[in-house]
């Protein structure tokens, strides 16, 4: 094969590719998505909101269904928490710091779309009060009007597994389970 033959053959390759190569649609979180914690104490349960978040996915889509996901990054800025609750509000902000709580996908498997609902297991790097672990998540994907996608689930965490101590109030005697629940139903649009 003459050099000549070589350069040709290997421009061919690299238009090939470029013509071939196409970015994941982009998805963010929609109006009206919403990710709470819910947790314990030994006064009575509560839950926070975590009001604006910010969150971009890129999926592979086959039809009107999403058969990959190649990135999904979800922040939340802890400033943002809201319990509906002054003295909470003030003590888990305490608590947690003033890093963003941060998930950042490393792994994705789709499952097979049944009846537009499909399963998502996500495995990712999961930050919270500066210390980062790796953490699984699992949802319930569901296929909507408009090329948007709703997802639903929740994720079990630890507040001392990421260094966080559990808030407590009046000198002690409110104090707040460790294990808490992250819970999601959240919509993606581009």
């Amino acid at each position: 094969m003459t050099l000549r033959t070589r350069s040709l053959l290997l421009v061919t390759v690299l238009v090939l590719g470029v013509a071939g190569w196409q970015a994941l649609p982009r998805f963010t979180f929609a109006s009206g998505s919403r990710i709470w914690v819910e947790g314990t104490s030994n006064v009575h349960d509560w839950s926070c909101d975590a009001g604006q978040t910010s969150a971009t996915l890129d999926a592979a889509l086959s039809g009107s269904a999403i058969s990959g996901l190649s990135a999904l990054t979800v922040t939340v800025p802890v400033a943002g928490l809201d319990c509906d609750n002054g003295i909470m509000n003030g003590k888990l902000r305490d608590a947690l710091g003033s890093s963003p709580i941060r998930f950042t996908l490393t792994s994705a498997r789709v499952g097979s779309p049944n009846n537009g609902r499909f399963l998502i297991e996500a495995d990712g790097q999961l930050s919270i009060h500066g210390t980062t672990r790796t953490q699984r998540v699992r949802a319930n994907g569901q296929a909507l009007s408009g090329g948007r996608f709703r997802f639903t689930g929740e994720v079990p965490v630890t507040m001392s597994q990421f260094g966080v101590a559990p808030p407590r109030a009046m000198a002690g005697a409110l104090r707040t389970g460790d294990a808490v629940t992250v819970r999601f139903d959240v919509t993606a649009t581009r």
